[in-house]
């Protein structure tokens, strides 16, 4: 009874979708007919069995006929830093925020349902929830302004949306919910990067998510343009009484070039303390009427069958600094961009190697040395900063190169192996118990696909 009972466990989880990004197979083929059995057999043997009930419920399941998709990852690293900081933290660093230490960063769970265009009005229907667990969920969590006061909880949905494809020409996607934005080459989840560690522009200039409304059009198999509605930056409350709209044009106008335009423009700051009283006013410095312009370019070219170049410009300029408020020496504008290559060589299917160049500006100190040593876990902390207290903000040039190397001994498994070396020209990183203007890291990284 125990041997039929996983049996039939495994194959009810047989249709399940189980590659990460990957639509799944059409069906779960049916176990091949050992050589030597005999058709003819009048007892049918154990596999017979078991081939009869496979079909039966790769037939019924209810995966397949919600037409449901469940994947994953887990994702485990460790950082060393050369300098060797008192405070046991990378500065300036967004997820790999723990020095000379193993870090289970992130097991990411997805549910849903993709809508299909090709199909009937319900197939039209679909929802995607992605639930984070782990270290990297404080830091996506953080950045929300949901529950203020809970910056090191552990858990965060990091999208949570319905969807539906109304049938207007090509099929208008409409989304509304939680979202990973249309700003920026990067993303959240590292092994959909090219590198284990982010960049400057994607940690500390850029929206990580955006809550709201957003229809996407692919006009054709060269042009695609998304307009999106949505409460600002990271907002799943709107921390201000106006909207900010954000946009996308993709071009490939060839399979070797790509061209994305993004940006974004609305109020992002609150004109209130969250957690206050609704009279409290916005914090000091703050300015709700103040809007802000991000805008940036992708550009992808296939060098080689195996080689790929990336390049992002990133431009974002505020009305209003609300750092002045700590620091009347900064500039009125707050006012932040970069610049950003990638190239990417595969050299087999299993082994590649990856190479990031980045200079981030930080014109009004607005972006840069924010966090604490108790804020999200240390995250975008400077010298100077301690368990409750900021570091003075300060206009900074940041630079860093991260080669990396990644290893796939079979597809849903990662290894990576990086170094990198951040610069700034002014002394906001820790060497020991002093400042310095340089760190560097080695770091590896582990991550499993389900």
């Amino acid at each position: 009874m125990g041997g039929l009972f996983l049996a039939g466990l495994v194959l009810c989880l047989a249709p399940m979708s189980v590659a990460l990004g990957e639509e799944p197979p059409a069906s779960v083929a049916p176990a091949k007919e050992s050589a030597g059995a005999s058709k003819e057999s009048a007892i049918p043997g154990i596999l017979d069995r078991l081939e009869k009930l496979e079909k039966k419920t790769d037939a019924s399941g209810i995966w397949k006929t919600l037409g449901l998709k469940i994947s994953g990852a887990v994702d485990i690293a460790y950082t060393q830093n050369f300098n060797n900081p008192n405070s046991n933290l990378n500065q300036l660093r967004i997820f790999d925020t723990n020095a000379n230490s193993f870090m289970p960063h992130l097991v990411q769970i997805m549910l849903e349902k993709p809508a299909d265009v090709s199909g009937d009005a319900a197939d039209r229907a679909g929802f995607r929830a992605r639930l984070n667990f782990g270290l990297d969920a404080r830091v996506t969590r953080a950045r929300t302004n949901f529950l203020p006061g809970q910056s090191n909880s552990e858990m965060d949905f990091q999208e949570l949306y319905a969807q539906y494809i109304l049938p207007v020409g090509n099929g208008l996607d409409v989304k509304f919910g939680k979202i990973n934005t249309l700003i920026g080459y990067e993303v959240i989840q590292s092994w959909e990067n090219p590198n284990f560690s982010r960049s400057f522009m994607f940690g500390l200039g850029q929206a990580f998510t955006t809550t709201g409304l957003r229809l996407t059009y692919q006009i054709n198999p060269m042009a695609l343009v998304s307009l999106g509605v949505v409460n600002g930056w990271d907002n799943v409350d709107d921390n201000n009484k106006g909207k900010t709209m954000e946009w996308l044009v993709a071009l490939t106008p060839h399979d070797r070039f790509g061209l994305s335009f993004y940006g974004s423009y609305g109020p992002e700051q609150p004109n209130r303390t969250f957690g206050g009283a609704f009279t409290s006013g916005p914090p000091a410095g703050n300015s709700p009427s103040s809007n802000r312009l991000a805008s940036g370019v992708i550009a992808t070219i296939k060098a080689t069958d195996k080689t790929t170049i990336v390049l992002e410009p990133y431009y974002v300029n505020e009305t209003n600094n609300p750092t002045r408020a700590t620091n009347a020496a900064l500039k009125a504008n707050a006012r932040w961009d970069g610049f950003a290559a990638y190239v990417i060589h595969d050299m087999t299917d299993q082994w590649s190697a990856r190479v990031r160049g980045e200079i981030f500006e930080d014109a009004g100190g607005s972006r840069t040395c924010n966090g604490t040593f108790d804020s999200a876990g240390g995250t975008n902390t400077c010298f100077g900063a301690t368990n409750t207290t900021f570091p003075t903000p300060v206009a900074q040039t940041l630079w860093e190169v991260t080669p990396t190397l990644q290893y796939k001994p079979v597809p849903s498994l990662i290894t990576r192996i990086e170094f990198r070396r951040d610069q700034s020209n002014k002394s906001v990183f820790q060497y020991g118990s002093v400042a310095t203007n340089h760190q560097e890291t080695l770091s590896f990284q582990v991550i499993y696909l389900f």
